[in-house]
Parts: C-alpha cells; sequence; structure tokens
C-alpha cells in the first residue's frame, strides 16, 4: 500500500473496531448488518491482496488482532444469550454446550478457536425460531459466522468465500475505492439514525471514521 491507501485502510480497520465495540447498539437492524459485513469482506480482501504485495505487513497483523477481537464479542454476546435461553427454557444441556468466555478464546490456539466458537453458531443457527424474543437475528448469526471464516483465512486456513460479488474486485485500489464508496454513500448515512438515540456511539463512530494524514 502507499502512504494514502494505508492512512484510509487503518481508517477502515478503526471504523470496523468502534463497530464491532458497539455491536447491541446496531445489531438488530439487518441492513446496518449487512452492509457491516459487506465491509468487512472488503476490508478483508483489501488484507489479501496487500499480503501478496508484502508478506510483512503490519496492517494484515493488525486485522488479525481486529477481527479476532470482533469474533470474541460477538461469540460472547451469543453465548450470554443461549445461555440465558437455555435456562428459561430448562435446556441445561444446551446452555452447558454454547458457555465460552473471552479467556477461553485469547487463551486457545489460533488453530483452535473454529472449534470453540461453533458449538454457539451452530446451535444459535438451530434455535433461530426460538429466539426471537431474545434479539438474536439470523445476520447475527451470519456475522459471527464470517468473522471466523476471516479469522481463519488469517491464519492460513481456507474459508468459505460468502459473498461472490466480490469475486471480481482483483485490484488493491479498486477495492479500497469500492470500501470507500461503501463508507461514504451507505454506512455513513444509516448510522445517522444513531446521531441521537446514542450519541456517544454516533461520536465514536465518527472519530473512527477520521482518516489521520
Amino acid at each position: 500500500m502507499n502512504k494514502e491507501q494505508t492512512n484510509h485502510y487503518r481508517m477502515m480497520l478503526n471504523t470496523q473496531a468502534a463497530l464491532d465495540a458497539n455491536t447491541a447498539v446496531w445489531s438488530g437492524i439487518p441492513i446496518v448488518v449487512n452492509t457491516k459485513n459487506e465491509i468487512d469482506e472488503l476490508i478483508q480482501r483489501i488484507a489479501e491482496k496487500n499480503e501478496l504485495a508484502n508478506a510483512d505487513s503490519k496492517a494484515v497483523t493488525a486485522n488479525k488482532e481486529n477481527v479476532l477481537e470482533g469474533l470474541i464479542q460477538k461469540v460472547v454476546a451469543l453465548s450470554g444469550t443461549l445461555q440465558a435461553y437455555g435456562a428459561i427454557t430448562g435446556k441445561s444441556v444446551l446452555a452447558e454446550k454454547v458457555k465460552i468466555t473471552r479467556s477461553d478464546i485469547i487463551q486457545a490456539r489460533e488453530t483452535d478457536v473454529e472449534a470453540l466458537v461453533k458449538p454457539v453458531t451452530d446451535t444459535a443457527r438451530a434455535e433461530l425460531d426460538n429466539l426471537a424474543d431474545y434479539g438474536v437475528t439470523e445476520p447475527m448469526v451470519t456475522e459471527a459466522e464470517t468473522s471466523t471464516d476471516q479469522f481463519n483465512e488469517l491464519i492460513g486456513r481456507p474459508r468459505t468465500i460468502r459473498n461472490q460479488a466480490f469475486a471480481a474486485k482483483s485490484a488493491l485500489q479498486e477495492l479500497m475505492d469500492t470500501a470507500m464508496d461503501m463508507l461514504n454513500n451507505r454506512l455513513d448515512k444509516l448510522m445517522l439514525q444513531f446521531q441521537f438515540s446514542h450519541p456517544e456511539f454516533y461520536d465514536e463512530y465518527l472519530r473512527a471514521r477520521t482518516i489521520v494524514d
């Protein structure tokens, strides 16, 4: 990446981190979740292209750390909801199966992360019809699964590409342009709804969206 691309990429990572840290605010809005997933996919593809150009890229390492942090937050949140569901409905086996903490994931080997989080995402998907009243949606589960795939790719394991719409986006600059367009014309507009309902989150989002030269 050149200097301009690097500055834009760091902004994208900061924006991704701000959203991941406030999942509870926006995860109930499917169009926001879908847009976030598409931007995550673009960021991943940018990292892959940059890695090909520079195997020692610090940006790629930073991206892996951000993806893992986002995955932890999504899975731990799902786990808590599923445990509550299991306790309320008397499904003690289910509640026990999905128990997972941040420390469990942080302390695990990178290659074991998928095995740790899969029972949570699989159970959430299997119980979706029963979880509407608990605030769990299909896009939320998909986002956790996508983050798992992204992390696997970053540690060198094959992943399933869910969004084939980006398959033709091969050039780094084209990917950057696509991501910036999505941020400027879709996500920024969607975030306006939180300006007054969740001002602290909105201010954090605006700070993350600042490009530092």
